[in-house]
């Protein structure tokens, strides 16, 4: 009876996070607001961390969720929304647009990783006082970027498609670094006094994750693409679900990395099955967005933040250094490539680096892993629960942060859209009341050259006036002639 009361607990605590989750998810679409910061938000309303606040358990004594009533439920949600958004988003993905911009995106996934790691673990022993290993540890975990959080901002930037494209292939490439370097100075900690470190079993290791991910997902994607053009169209959707959970799974057995299996998988299948994406591709929509709503809220109401204000003056100390680290760190990387880019992906790839699901998950994993390890230590659990705590805040500052600047950015560039089109009904105008066919096409061929040009911040009188001089000139040549 009491496996029954847990179940129907946790059915329960899960229709709740759930339905309050869509309802403000909707709301915020409405008005093209990224919802990933109020969801955490919303998590943490409803959890431990407003129940047990002394000001507010002294006149009232309620739990709404419970998350440690709900077993690894969570755990299987964030897994399962973590493939799901990786896949569909690879496979929705432009072949073509990744062959442009993954050499970028990989080169940001590794070396940023390793680079921010090390650095953010220096500036977190600094400034939190904790012993350099587990400052690495924690440098590790928030060192990577959120697939899911970025791949939820497509919504809010349409017109941004080649900046999220690289921050998305950067997010799947950086995963498998992000579940390594955490494990390795796991082992650190748990190394005997005066046993050897060996980073070259490390290494060896992170190569045998990359191959065995990549290549599970090569194989499955060209089988299941195969499958799909002699199935029937209405089971497709089905058999992709299916698979990227397999996919997943049999990358992870054979010691490879599942996500990077489930990105390879999605890419191929993608890029065979092109002309049948939009006959079979639907099968996240309502799925992964359930998903996505249901992580975030659980993973805020997992959550227990009861810190003083100079714990938290601390960590937005830690979060502003780790901000302005990116940018740096991104244009050393891009060198000459950067002008290929609009001032406003730069601003987009700089500054919108959330931390996301993979560092939601991995929080409690370590926190768990730290004071198994470090049993003999005094105060390992209390470390444990302040590393813990501060991962969330710089997950939530950093996906406010990027929900902020990804809604300044859509609205900028709804803006000039406006702007754009007005300029050219303007133009269209002026067109029309030229007579000669040939001025008409050499003007709108004119016109085409100035869409780039009106970008630089020219006011339509300039763009008008530049068409008129070209209009004369033309004239005074055949005057001439």
């Amino acid at each position: 009876m009491a496996s029954l009361f847990d179940l129907t607990l946790t059915v329960t605590y899960f229709g709740i996070l759930l339905g309050f989750g869509i309802l403000i998810a909707n709301v915020l679409k409405k008005r093209k607001i990224p919802d990933t910061f109020f969801l955490l938000l919303l998590g943490l309303v409803l959890g431990p961390t407003l129940a047990f606040n002394p000001i507010i358990s002294q006149y009232i004594n309620i739990n709404l969720v419970d998350v440690g009533a709900m077993g690894n439920i969570p755990d299987f949600l964030r897994i399962l929304a973590l493939i799901l958004i990786v896949f569909s988003g690879t496979f929705k993905l432009s072949f073509s647009l990744f062959k442009r911009v993954s050499g970028l995106s990989i080169k940001l996934a590794v070396i940023g990783v390793v680079f921010s790691t090390i650095f953010l673990g220096f500036v977190a022993h600094l400034i939190f006082g904790i012993e350099l290993v587990f400052a690495m540890l924690l440098g590790a975990v928030i060192s990577g970027t959120g697939s899911g959080v970025i791949f939820a901002f497509e919504d809010v930037l349409p017109k941004s498609r080649k900046a999220l494209s690289v921050l998305k292939i950067e997010s799947v490439f950086n995963s498998p670094l992000t579940v390594l370097l955490p494990l390795i100075f796991l082992d650190v900690v748990a190394l005997e006094p005066g046993a050897l470190f060996t980073p070259l079993v490390y290494l060896s290791q992170f190569w045998e994750m990359i191959a065995a991910g990549a290549g599970t997902g090569l194989l499955i994607g060209v089988f299941v693409a195969i499958m799909l053009k002699r199935m029937q169209r209405e089971y497709g959707a089905l058999l992709l679900f299916a698979v990227a959970l397999i996919t997943y799974a049999l990358a992870e057995n054979i010691g490879g990395s599942g996500i990077l299996a489930v990105a390879v998988c999605g890419l191929v299948a993608g890029k065979m099955l092109v002309k049948h994406k939009e006959e079979i591709g639907g099968f996240d929509d309502q799925i992964s967005e359930m998903l996505r709503i249901s992580v975030f809220t659980l993973f805020g109401a997992q959550v227990t933040l009861l810190f003083g204000l100079h714990e938290l003056f601390l960590i937005l100390v830690f979060f502003t250094i780790s901000i302005f680290l990116r940018p740096i760190f991104l244009m050393l990387t891009l060198g000459g490539v950067r002008h290929n880019f609009s001032r406003s992906d730069l601003a987009l790839m700089s500054f919108v680096a959330p931390k996301g699901i993979a560092a939601a998950a991995m929080a409690p994993i370590i926190a768990a892993s730290v004071i198994a390890l470090g049993s003999s230590i005094v105060g390992i659990e209390l470390l444990a629960e302040r590393m813990v705590n501060i991962i969330f805040v710089v997950i939530m500052l950093s996906i406010l942060l990027s929900s902020i600047l990804a809604k300044i950015i859509s609205h900028r560039q709804l803006k000039n859209g406006c702007k754009g089109k007005k300029i050219e009904r303007m133009i269209e105008k002026k067109v029309k009341k030229i007579k000669p066919l040939e001025q008409k096409k050499e003007l709108l061929m004119a016109v085409a050259e100035n869409k780039i040009e009106k970008t630089k911040n020219e006011s339509t009188q300039q763009i008008l006036e530049k068409l008129e001089e070209k209009e004369e000139d033309r004239g005074n040549k055949k005057k001439k002639k």
